[in-house]
């Protein structure tokens, strides 16, 4: 049954639905498609350009949410519209930029590796196969996975040097051999001074929120995949965009990349590449193909649980 609720300011309408009153809200729910369709204009920019990462579009919406009309809140979907929607399209310049010469192919990344064989419409499709599932998931696993984290957090957090240093050796250890394992922890090292020199910088930046990350984040995401696609020979010709990977398959890695990206959500320091590979780990590797989908699923899974906190 449908029926209207008026009061001076506001008509709602009531929706009996299996006992339950429903009370809705058009003009608000209007203004709340306003805010989220703005967020997907934001993933999308932020999505489809090198280096612009889906940090800096939140920092924009942070430093004008007081000058926004219009419930707090609908800010925060707008910002959870624009993390889930980079997750889409972030892959995109990914693939198309970087791309190394043939000779290097075994350097590569694994998205790269499919771009070389020519598979690199597939890999988009894996891509968004992956992201998908980890949005189909998110909603059942809202509630079991926060109230599991909600219980361990306490003593993760109290061991969360122990917790990233174990995942930090993981990484390093599972490499193919002693040299990659040195450059795997040298790289680590690397980025550790990087954020002791420079996180407690406070630079003269036109936004107030922020301090340091935005131009570290510019300068991590997007300056060396610009840099290294100076020296490429380009995107070669791609064939048809079919799914060499079973649908089981594809199900199965995304449904772990979206558990693990439900859990990673929680835990700081640990990035979504990270997450990836300590999944595959667990499930035995399923090649490049497997890293693109689950990649994306974590990657789409903590951005809707890391921004829904």
């Amino acid at each position: 049954m449908l029926t209207a609720l008026r009061s001076p300011s506001v008509t709602l309408a009531a929706v009996d639905v299996a006992g339950v009153r429903v009370l809705l809200d058009p003009p608000l729910a209007v203004t709340a498609l306003a805010f989220v369709a703005g967020g997907v204009l934001l993933g999308t920019v932020s999505g489809l350009t090198p280096g612009l990462h889906a940090n800096n579009m939140a920092l924009l919406l942070a430093s004008a949410a007081s000058s926004v009309p219009g419930p707090p809140r609908l800010v925060g979907a707008a910002l959870l519209a624009t993390g889930v929607v980079h997750t889409f399209l972030d892959v995109v310049p990914a693939l198309a930029l970087g791309v190394p010469d043939p000779a290097m192919a075994a350097s590569a990344l694994p998205g790269h590796r499919l771009v070389l064989e020519g598979r690199g419409r597939e890999a988009l499709r894996l891509s968004a196969l992956g992201s998908g599932v980890a949005v189909l998931l998110a909603v059942p696993l809202a509630i079991p996975v926060t109230r599991a984290m909600v219980a361990v957090y306490p003593t993760l957090r109290a061991q969360l040097p122990l917790v990233l240093g174990a995942v930090a050796l993981v990484l390093v250890l599972t490499e193919r051999d002693g040299t990659r394992m040195l450059v795997g922890a040298g790289s680590f090292l690397a980025s550790g001074a990087l954020g002791w020199a420079t996180l407690d910088i406070d630079p003269a930046a036109p936004l107030a929120v922020g301090g340091v990350l935005t131009p570290l984040f510019a300068g991590l995401f997007g300056a060396p995949v610009l840099v290294d696609a100076l020296g490429g020979s380009g995107v070669p010709r791609q064939d048809d965009a079919t799914v060499a990977t079973a649908p089981r398959t594809v199900a199965r890695l995304g449904a772990v990349g979206a558990l693990t990206g439900a859990v990673v959500g929680y835990v700081p320091g640990v990035s979504s590449a990270v997450a990836a590979t300590v999944a595959l780990l667990a499930v035995g590797g399923s090649g490049a193909r497997g890293f693109v989908v689950t990649t994306s699923g974590v990657n789409t899974a903590n951005s809707i649980f890391a921004k829904t906190q």
